[in-house]
């Protein structure tokens, strides 16, 4: 899901470029509190576009896995539910 929708603005590694932020060491990405990067992905902000035609899965599985890759060693999984409960918010 990330190579497929993300990687061609904050790219493969996670550091992003120009004017496209990072999510290799991002506060929200390792913000314990899930739903905040969750409503980003929805819902979009600043240049991010919103994410909702991903289902929850979808969502779900790029939001555990930025948590995880790279530096961010967060050990956090993020469940499709917790995605639906985001959704409309």
């Amino acid at each position: 899901v990330y190579a497929a929708n993300c990687a061609a603005c904050h790219q493969a590694n996670g550091k992003g470029a120009g004017p496209i932020k990072g999510l290799d060491g991002s506060p929200i990405v390792q913000d314990a509190d899930k739903t905040k990067q969750i409503a980003i992905l929805l819902n979009g902000r600043g240049a991010m576009p919103a994410w909702k035609q991903l289902s929850d899965t979808d969502i779900a599985a790029v939001a555990t896995y930025t948590k995880n890759a790279w530096s961010n060693k967060t050990g956090q999984v993020v469940q499709p539910a917790e995605v639906l409960a985001q959704r409309g918010k």
